[in-house]
């Protein structure tokens, strides 16, 4: 009952040196299940709640949830996700959904931190793909698609006008075993550009096929923790983000089997690549480069070999 009164998320005062933190308040996790055409992923994240406050000390949340609408026949709000200097790709994304976590102080000394969620939905823009090689469900042509997919994003960007990158990634790559046949990924990206190497910004994302020619990736950002460093916030986002990570379930439907079991026709071995290797970011750009640059659906032991 004291924990209770002594993490109430309201705001009177600022205290950013706690011993401890405590957060989400309705810590309960709570089942979300999104429609995937006749597939469905399903996940537990706790409710998110605002932080009180009379003082301008306080947290709006502002959510964003598919609810029982089909995530794959619905029009969402189109985001462009390139980064400066980067060329352009043919992948559009679509954000279907957000939320947000608040870890508070004792005694009501408001936000220490927080966890925040958001994921699109990623369509090659050229319509249906064609061959099994190129379907998404292929291990090696869904690889090649996060591997661009995060080369897009953060591979040409540079800190400042200097030549350091300004991410690091792919870093902690490792399977997710959502299904017993569809599969999908983890991995961290560290910005590094306003900070340093050994004291990183945190983005742990998910990626996983959806049908042949789309995937969805959920990205959760550490309120600019200092992951190595902070020793009170730092384990309870993390253990926050797993949680949430290790309940994703995906309930595979016979659409999405069925264009699963056609790959594995001509690609017996549908297991993903178990480990990753750091790209060499920043990626350099060339006049060439500048035009619209064609989906990479290389394999990536053949990526950074180059």
């Amino acid at each position: 009952m004291l924990d209770w009164i002594k993490f109430f998320p309201y705001a009177a005062r600022c205290d950013y040196n706690p011993s401890e933190v405590r957060g989400p308040y309705f810590s309960a996790p709570k089942k979300v299940r999104w429609r995937l055409g006749d597939s469905a992923l399903n996940f537990r994240a706790p409710r998110s709640n605002p932080i009180f406050s009379f003082s301008g000390l306080g947290r709006k949340v502002t959510r964003l949830s598919p609810g029982r609408k089909d995530v794959l026949k619905t029009r969402w709000q189109y985001l462009y996700l390139g980064r400066s200097g980067a060329p352009e790709n043919k992948w559009v994304y679509q954000h279907i959904y957000q939320n947000i976590w608040y870890l508070v102080g004792p005694w009501f000394s408001g936000e220490q931190t927080h966890l925040s969620i958001s994921a699109v939905l990623i369509t090659a823009d050229g319509g249906e793909q064609s061959g099994d090689e190129k379907s998404l469900f292929h291990p090696r042509a869904f690889e090649g698609a996060v591997a661009n997919i995060l080369d897009a994003g953060y591979g040409y960007e540079r800190n400042g006008t200097g030549k350091k990158a300004h991410y690091r990634g792919p870093l902690n790559w490792k399977v997710l075993p959502i299904s017993s046949t569809v599969q999908g990924v983890v991995c961290d990206v560290h910005c590094i550009g306003n900070t340093s190497v050994e004291n990183p910004v945190l983005l742990r994302q998910v990626y996983f096929p959806v049908s042949s020619n789309q995937l969805i990736r959920i990205k959760f950002e550490f309120g600019g923790t200092k992951i190595y460093l902070d020793k009170v916030c730092a384990p309870r986002l993390f253990e926050l983000c797993d949680s949430i990570i290790n309940s994703l379930q995906l309930d595979v439907g016979e659409t999405m089997l069925a264009e699963w079991n056609k790959v594995k026709e001509s690609c017996p071995n549908m297991s993903i690549t178990p480990t990753l290797g750091e790209f060499p970011w920043p990626l350099k750009l060339d006049k060439a480069s500048k035009k619209q640059k064609e989906i990479d659906i290389t394999p990536i032991q053949a990526k950074l070999a180059n």
